[in-house]
């Protein structure tokens, strides 16, 4: 198991989680808003054009941190994050 850095992601301020727009699109990929993702690469001194290049581990850090940081706010569970973290829980 990695190290947990990710605790560490800052957030922009006065966004949340919903903000991300996270949806399904094709059948194992998501979609959600890029320009946000930027903005997080951005405040955390990540290269967003090397991120592109191969979003997945990124992407996927910065929705965990978010989404624990929403739920432990008090935020109501998302039914597409909650169905990626039992899919991810049945593959390890």
């Amino acid at each position: 198991m990695q190290t947990d850095s990710l605790l560490t992601l800052k957030l922009p301020e006065g966004y949340s989680f919903a903000d991300l727009k996270i949806r399904r699109c094709e059948s194992d990929a998501i979609d959600l808003d890029m320009d946000l993702v930027k903005l997080v690469c951005n405040i955390n001194g990540l290269d967003f054009a090397k991120v592109l290049q191969d979003p997945g581990p990124v992407v996927t850090s910065i929705l965990t941190v978010w989404y624990k940081s929403h739920l432990a706010a008090g935020g109501q569970p998302d039914p597409l994050m909650e169905e990626l973290k039992s899919q991810g829980a049945r593959s390890h």
